[in-house]
């Protein structure tokens, strides 16, 4: 009979080989919107390494990010439907937004605390920027992303709009990241 801790690391090593990273991807991903064209590429031709602990904390931030849908699906009925991939550049550039709500992109994100939780004039750049691409490319006249709290399941909400500067920022980070791959074949 095994052991508590084997039965602890043999479910840890499930989890990790389960977590739903992808260390290489054939695409740059909507939700990278934010970083520099340099960092892009060499996370197109690099790939995204993670070790073990990275791999649990994904596997947890899906899960969590699952279940919400789950609720707001609960809560929302037919008004949620399931996201599905946006794609631009002739599938060069992809995004899977986490869900529809009445029909417009929604997205979720975690943070470990209550106090993590961000305003709405100070949403992370990064999230921020995924949305614009999002509806830059679905394309959509607003999104919504809703955080959860790991520490006590407090929501936040927020609905965003296009920003057409910003949108033209990625469009032209995306062209010039597409035209490099391309170049490189």
């Amino acid at each position: 009979m095994e052991t508590a801790d084997q039965i602890a690391a043999a479910v840890m090593a499930w989890t990790v080989a389960n977590s739903g990273h992808q260390e290489h991807r054939d695409y740059i991903g909507l939700s990278h919107a934010a970083q520099s064209i340099e960092d892009l590429l060499a996370s197109y031709r690099n790939g995204f390494a993670a070790d073990n602990a990275q791999k649990r904390k994904y596997y947890k931030g899906y899960q969590m990010e699952a279940d919400l849908v789950r609720r707001l699906g609960i809560v929302f009925g037919d008004r949620v439907q399931r996201g599905e991939e946006i794609s631009a550049f002739d599938g060069f550039v992809k995004g899977h937004p986490d869900f529809r709500f009445d029909g417009w992109l929604g997205d979720c994100k975690t943070v470990p605390l209550d106090e993590h939780l961000p305003e709405p004039a100070h949403l992370p750049r990064r999230v921020f920027w995924q949305l614009q691409a999002y509806m830059l490319y679905a394309p959509a006249e607003k999104s919504l992303v809703i955080y959860e709290s790991r520490e006590t399941g407090l929501l936040r909400a927020f609905w965003l709009h296009p920003v057409r500067a910003i949108q033209n920022q990625i469009n032209e980070k995306f062209e010039s990241v597409v035209a490099k791959i391309k170049q490189s074949k």
